[in-house]
């Protein structure tokens, strides 16, 4: 049975939340999961990591990019997979070549809606992705997913709450909410277990 490390960040629950129901569907395929925060596992004797953060700043966190840069050698030799959580994605780059998976919940990612055009670029797939793949070289992630998380700016720090307030403005569609999909979640766990037990 093929061993899989789920290592996740999370900033105020959701890519948490994400986390377990990746758990709980690859469980349930069969696959023997250990579940945890980034940092307290290494990916050192897995055949598989699934890494997630959430996007801050149109980044993953700092501690996902210290984990991907710290394990890079145990990492290019095992299956990887990515997830994110977000309010808003877009991916309208048709030359981004990579195994995307976009939760429906977003409202047609392909179509452009920013009332600032920079807010709009910054929110696309492959402008997220930039840095990651700058610092996982040599990885082929078998998926990377996108889902959309939830937001209360009332429980956010002063600085996110203004970042937000920002984004809420230049971006429409972001709004307070809670906004995870679990059935998009195990749609796209359950695509993952086929190709970890078969890739």
């Amino acid at each position: 049975m093929k061993k899989i490390l789920i290592t996740y960040d999370s900033g105020y629950g959701a890519t948490a939340d994400v986390a377990k129901t990746i758990a709980e569907k690859l469980t349930g395929e069969g696959l023997n999961v250990d579940l945890c925060i980034v940092g307290s596992k290494d990916p050192v004797g897995y055949d598989a990591a699934i890494v997630g953060s959430p996007i801050r700043l149109s980044q993953c966190t700092p501690k996902i990019k210290k984990f991907l840069k710290t394990n890079h050698s145990a990492l290019s030799h095992i299956q990887v997979a990515f997830f994110f959580t977000c309010m808003c994605v877009t991916n309208n780059e048709s030359e981004l070549e990579l195994p995307l998976y976009i939760d429906p919940g977003f409202n047609n990612p392909n179509q452009p809606r920013a009332r600032i055009k920079l807010m709009e670029d910054n929110h696309a797939a492959s402008y997220y992705l930039k840095y990651i793949l700058k610092i996982t070289p040599g990885i082929s992630p078998l998926s990377i997913s996108f889902f959309k998380g939830r937001l209360n700016t009332s429980k956010l720090s002063m600085f996110h709450r203004l970042i937000m307030r920002f984004a809420m403005f230049a971006l429409p569609e972001i709004q307070n909410g809670d906004y995870l999909n679990k059935a998009a979640i195990r749609d796209w766990a359950g695509r993952l277990a086929t190709r970890l037990k078969f890739g």
